[in-house]
């Protein structure tokens, strides 16, 4: 009976998440600067509002929210498989250098371009993170596939790559003059706004194909959840689940970086949250992983829209600034 009580009550927290997750939606697509009213932006999404609401929630309010929920999805499910793949709680995106290798990119094209008369548009910008972070991924994966590489030396790798990825956009930076320095630290801060629909399906594509990827092994994450020693002994490719997740996390977070900035922590959170609810099972801490994730983001660009009105703060520091506490936290509690 208690099983079933501890089924259900993981079940119930999923049904909880949805619920939480419809009503920030909701609340973000009314928050804003503009005075409409709630009733009005019903009436804006069933097509009968006026032509200045349709303007304010089709074109601005309602790709927001759509690509803070697909980028929550694949923020939080990078994490996810990082964490379990590499046995470490505080593994992410960030730890393998993923995130700072998007930003070196962004950099490149912002910056470096433009010294050599190029200026880079906002798609060229998104093609040069993109393509960052999947040098970084090579380099990973490279690293990883040694004959006596594990999960400690790609997790070290990460860390290097890391740093050297951040100290070249600084001497990037530094020669840059202050419009493009200006327009460099703002891509980097993380904005939902600049996302449109077209950039929403590349991400829900590749979001989704790889939740269900994930999802088709999750036992093999339960196994690797114990232990590349113990997952092997049950017959898992450990390798294989090392490096696809690293692929996997690579190509969600450099779309995400590339289409939207970077937004910190949430693949941090995410996981680690659902975790201390609902315990480790695949099964259902893949679904509520997910979930969570797109209800961080949508919380933290709300706040990001409210606190400071009418000014937008960058959704990566309130995300971040929310991440920070846990992260020490979990720094303490698994010593």
């Amino acid at each position: 009976m208690k099983y079933r009580e501890r089924v259900a009550f993981k079940r119930a927290f999923i049904y909880f998440l949805c619920c939480l997750l419809i009503f920030i939606s909701i609340l973000s697509i009314n928050v804003g600067s503009s005075g409409m009213t709630i009733g009005e932006s019903v009436l804006t999404l069933f097509g009968k509002g006026s032509e200045k609401s349709r303007f304010i929630v089709w074109g601005i309010r309602l790709p927001r929210v759509m690509g803070g929920f697909f980028v929550g999805i694949g923020t939080a499910l990078s994490g996810m498989i990082i964490q379990s793949s590499l046995n470490n709680p505080l593994a992410s995106p960030s730890t393998l250098g993923i995130s700072s290798a998007s930003a070196l990119g962004a950099n490149i094209a912002i910056i470096t371009l433009a010294r050599i008369g190029i200026q880079a548009s906002s798609a060229m910008t998104a093609a040069f993170a993109f393509a960052s972070s999947i040098l970084c991924m090579l380099l990973v994966l490279g690293i990883s596939s040694l004959r006596r590489a594990d999960k400690t030396t790609v997790i070290l790798a990460g860390v290097a790559l890391n740093s050297l990825f951040s100290a070249v956009t600084i001497i990037i930076q530094y020669f840059a003059d202050e419009t493009k320095l200006a327009a460099a630290v703002a891509w980097t801060f993380g904005d939902l706004g600049r996302i449109n629909f077209r950039e929403i399906a590349i991400v829900m594509a590749v979001s989704v194909v790889s939740s269900a990827v994930i999802y088709l092994y999750r036992w093999n994450l339960n196994a690797m959840d114990s232990g590349e020693h113990t997952a092997h002994s049950l017959g898992v490719n450990t390798k294989f689940m090392r490096n696809l997740s690293i692929f996997l996390a690579a190509l969600n977070t450099g779309i995400c970086v590339a289409f939207v900035g970077v937004i910190g922590f949430v693949g941090l959170l995410a996981p680690q949250i659902t975790k201390r609810v609902i315990g480790e099972d695949k099964r259902f801490m893949i679904p509520g992983t997910l979930l969570m994730g797109a209800f961080l983001v949508l919380f933290s660009d709300t706040l990001a829209r409210t606190i400071a009105a009418p000014l937008v703060l960058p959704v990566g520091a309130i995300t971040s600034i929310l991440g920070a506490p846990v992260f020490v936290y979990i720094l303490l509690k698994e010593r």
